[in-house]
């Protein structure tokens, strides 16, 4: 009986040991050379060639390629079903830092070049350099790692930092392709993909130069951290996990 019970005992503390370890396995992100954001509306008649444009890019190993919805042609006749406001207003921040028109399709790169996502040569050229360049090489290290509880962590290393703190961004987004089919405006009747769709993006903390670490109970089903200069600067470092 004695041995039977010490048996039982032992069988729980085994269990318990694994759950306890799965739930702290973590996934580790990747870093990207390069980040690629595609402003795009279903009221758009060239936007649905841009998404697939990003769904290309999106499948390079080394590449984040992100889909923000925007609506900002809503007023001809069809609302856009995926936009919102938060994504409108970094279409904006960029459009203001570069001086820039706002427009649809609207790639930008790394956060500092934007261009229409309509010629696919001209695209692909420049999606290139910026990957052959990749990130700058002062950024500091940034790490991403998603429990098995889903909880995530940002850290960001130690570097040098003058003025005004970088921003942190955590950005949960779909593969897809989420297709929508559209029944009204420029693209009525059509089925519009959509590729690595972002379904939210928090500015959840900032970055003076001195090591930093932020945490959020959740950021699924996939998951990027992105450190930018405020107010819709350049992009110093990203991760990503699939």
């Amino acid at each position: 009986m004695v041995w039977a019970m010490i048996g039982r005992f032992f069988t729980i503390l085994v269990l318990a040991l694994a759950w306890t370890a799965s739930a702290h396995a973590q996934t580790e992100g990747r870093p990207a050379r390069v980040v690629v954001e595609l402003f795009t509306s279903q009221g758009c008649i060239q936007c649905p060639r841009a998404n697939r444009l990003l769904g290309g890019f999106s499948r390079q190993d080394d590449a984040l390629a992100l889909t923000f919805p925007v609506g900002i042609w809503d007023y001809l006749g069809w609302h856009d079903t995926l936009a919102l406001p938060e994504f409108s207003e970094r279409h904006r921040s960029y459009t203001r830092a570069m001086r820039a028109r706002r427009s649809t399709p609207q790639l930008v790169l790394n956060g500092a070049t934007p261009l229409s996502a309509s010629d696919w040569d001209d695209a692909r050229a420049v999606f290139n350099h910026a990957h052959e360049r990749g990130m700058p090489a002062s950024a500091p290290t940034l790490a991403l790692r998603r429990q098995r509880n889903g909880r995530v962590t940002v850290e960001v290393g130690a570097g040098q930092r003058d003025g005004a703190p970088a921003d942190v961004w955590l950005a949960a987004y779909d593969g897809g392709p989420i297709t929508v089919f559209v029944r009204g405006g420029a693209n009525i009747n059509r089925s519009v993909p959509h590729y690595n769709l972002v379904r939210r993006i928090d500015r959840i903390g900032v970055w003076s130069g001195e090591p930093a670490t932020l945490q959020r109970a959740r950021c699924s089903p996939k998951c990027a951290a992105i450190l930018q200069e405020p107010e819709g600067g350049p992009i110093l470092a990203a991760t990503f996990i699939d």
